[in-house]
């Protein structure tokens, strides 16, 4: 996932398989996000990911960024590699 929202998070049941890992980091991000809306910060987001790719998680290239307003069932998927790599080389194809 490259964004959802906490109610995205909360209607899947996002970490429910993973209590001991991902559950608890889950439901933090989901909490700070709808407490600070409740105390009227609308523009809070929380992150998951590796602290490793910090980097690339505040500019979205990895890990999930959950804040309130994202468009659609509340969810964007992340393109996967394979994916991404066929694209570039069918755009390569055809530019070429």
């Amino acid at each position: 996932m490259k964004r959802a929202s906490p109610e995205y998070l909360l209607g899947t049941k996002a970490g429910k398989n993973f209590p001991g890992s991902m559950g608890p980091k889950i439901q933090a991000a989901i909490d700070f996000v709808t407490m600070s809306k409740a105390n009227g910060k609308t523009e809070a987001w929380a992150a998951i990911g590796d602290l490793k790719d910090a980097a690339k998680i505040f500019s979205n290239e990895e890990g999930t960024i959950v804040k309130e307003d994202v468009k659609g069932e509340g969810v964007v998927w992340r393109e996967s590699k394979v994916a991404f790599e066929k694209k570039q080389s069918k755009d390569q194809h055809k530019s070429g």
